[in-house]
């Protein structure tokens, strides 16, 4: 029986560890604990295995009992995955074209439990869909030139199945006990971009056919479940000039073939992120120009919550789906809110500054932020929160590259009726986080800076400095010479210097004389305001008719069912107060004579 606890395993420029989950993270002592940089880092699916690349060869061992399990003696792999079961470990290394002969096999398939090479292909590039698995491992399948070739994983020398579709450019296999393949061709010329749905092998005849324009790529969401389908479509360019990272387009599409739909977004902009609900025939999407929008959909893509709108780019579902994450990472402030599912209220808010990735734990109460490099190479490190929002762990690592937590089943972890609180006794000071600001205060310019209060300063603005030196007053780096006469400044006459220094000498007689006059002056009321003319009411009125005019085109869109921003609804319901207004001011105005 598997110990029901969690773990996760980090990997940084000169070290790599693997803890015990939180509430009391341990560090735990791995077989064979790499003292070379590593590479390449990752659990199998189904929590079986962890696995690492180091620059000669890649080490396996047990996830649990952290002994070793295979040594697989293959220098240069950069990129290690799992089979859904953990069978078999996929490596890939750098490709190298060789003149004269066949490039050489360098996305290569191994038994994890032996290390046995079980076959090879080649791959320029790798991604985490270059290879993918049915979740019973009895096919693997690769992109082709024209096909995708399903290949059994004892036998990866010949093609079992083939898919043929001219101009396909990618293809998604979907999770679930009876297995389907989605497959994308992008548009060409005036033929729209296609998205075809088959069940693995059954080629004849696709179950589902989707067609679209604006579309040169595209992503697959699947359901856990494999009986439903999101289509997430791109374009490089946004011929509107709207946006610079192109337009994008959600789409739903039913594993039976039975329905599909474009998803009804509100909102102008791309869509920033797409996931489904784990336990519900619901997901959640993040959509709109920012500050984004982020609402939930149900399973026949019609809108059951809006979140409302926010700077988020990013949102995750916990394995039981009770609690949810919306935050913003990347270029935005790293601020996550956690909301409750069943009531649809948010629980707190984290700050997980610079912060580029964000995981559940399994069983579910714990969210990792993480700050990698390359992306950011300073403040690196690893913060975990329970979803209460108190922190209960944080780490500082140099150059960390990669955390990943250990997956488990969620059926070791049984859902609560109520949120459980956050452990007791856990106080965690988050080093990371930015000294409150200093309040800016008034500019000072720099040769006024760090003087003791009261002292004389030099004047204040460029007018002032031109007025002391264009009337005789001594500039900063002035030298003043004994028994000399007074300079006179270049563009002035001597008399104006000495009438200047005589209305000085005066202004210092008479405050020295009486203080109280001079202050007395100084505090003399201001004049009274000018009077308000008959011009000044029309303008005003001229104003406020437009503004009248504008609140009747929003109240217009508002009647045509377009959804409003929070500022146009506030303009409507300053209707009243604008024309009260009016009325007031044409009271004003002279009665035109007869």
């Amino acid at each position: 029986m598997e110990s029901a606890s969690t773990q996760f395993a980090y990997r940084a420029q000169k070290e790599m560890g693997v803890r015990s989950g939180p509430p009391a993270s341990a560090a735990l002592e791995v077989a064979n604990r790499p003292t070379e940089p590593v590479k390449a880092l990752k659990y199998s699916a189904n929590g079986r295995y962890l696995a690492w690349a180091v620059p000669d060869a890649v080490q396996v061992v047990d996830s649990h009992t952290l002994a070793a399990v295979a040594t697989i003696g293959r220098p240069g792999v950069l990129d290690v995955r799992f089979s859904p079961k953990g069978t078999y470990v996929v490596t890939w290394e750098r490709y190298l074209a060789r003149e004269g002969t066949d490039p050489a096999q360098n996305l290569c398939v191994w038994e994890a439990a032996t290390g046995e090479l079980k076959g090879g292909f080649v791959q320029k590039s790798f991604s985490e869909a270059a290879l993918q698995w049915t979740d019973d491992e009895s096919y693997c399948a690769k992109l082709f030139s024209g096909e995708v070739r399903f290949f059994k994983p004892s036998a990866l020398v010949k093609a079992a199945l083939a898919l043929k579709l001219e101009g396909v450019s990618c293809f998604s296999v979907s999770p679930g006990l009876a297995p389907s393949v989605a497959v994308f061709v992008p548009e060409r010329g005036s033929k729209p971009g296609l998205v075809r749905m088959y069940p693995v092998g059954s080629f004849a005849r696709p179950v589902a056919n989707k067609t679209f324009f604006k579309a040169d790529k595209v992503e697959f969401y699947w359901h856990r479940l494999g009986t439903s389908l999101l289509v997430l479509t791109q374009t490089d360019v946004d011929n509107t000039g709207r946006s610079y990272y192109g337009e994008s387009s959600l789409y739903f599409m039913a594993a039976a073939g039975n329905f599909d739909c474009r998803v009804v977004l509100d909102r102008d902009g791309p869509i920033h992120d797409v996931t489904w609900s784990p336990d519900e025939k619901e997901f959640a999407v993040i959509y709109g120009f920012m500050p984004a929008k982020a609402a939930l959909f149900n399973h026949r893509a019609e809108l059951v919550f809006d979140l409302g709108t926010a700077p988020r780019n990013l949102v995750r579902f916990n394995p039981h789906g009770r609690v949810f994450a919306v935050g913003g990472f990347g270029n935005l402030s790293g601020m996550v809110d956690l909301w409750d599912r069943k009531t649809l209220k948010k629980i707190c808010t984290l700050d997980a500054h610079g912060a580029s990735l964000c995981e559940w734990s399994p069983d579910g109460r714990y969210l990792l932020a993480a700050t990698l490099s390359p992306r950011l190479r300073v403040d690196n490190g690893i913060r975990i929160w329970h979803y209460s929002g108190v922190l209960v762990y944080h780490q500082q690592t140099d150059e960390l590259f990669h955390v990943n937590w250990r997956p488990a089943p969620v059926s070791l972890f049984p859902q609560r009726s109520s949120l459980s609180p956050a452990p007791a006794g856990i106080v965690v000071p988050d080093t990371a986080a930015p000294a409150p600001a200093k309040p800016a205060g008034a500019y000072r310019p720099p040769h006024a800076r760090n003087r003791p209060a009261g002292a004389s300063e030099s004047p204040r603005s460029l007018s002032d400095m031109a007025e002391q030196k264009v009337f005789g007053g001594a500039s900063a780096g002035a030298r003043a010479v004994p028994g000399a006469a007074p300079r006179v400044p270049v563009g002035a006459t001597p008399e104006m210097a000495a009438k200047a220094a005589e209305k000085k000498r005066n202004r210092k007689k008479a405050k020295d004389a009486d203080p109280a006059a001079v202050s007395a002056a100084s505090e003399a009321p201001a004049p009274a305001p000018a009077p308000v003319t008959e011009v000044d009411i029309l303008k005003r009125l001229r104003f406020l008719k437009k503004k009248v005019g504008q609140i009747d085109q929003l109240v217009e869109k508002r009647d045509a069912g377009e959804v409003l921003e929070a500022n146009q609804l506030a303009k409507i319901e300053s209707r009243a107060q604008v024309e009260s207004e009016i009325a007031v001011l044409s009271t004003k105005l002279p009665t035109p004579s007869a």
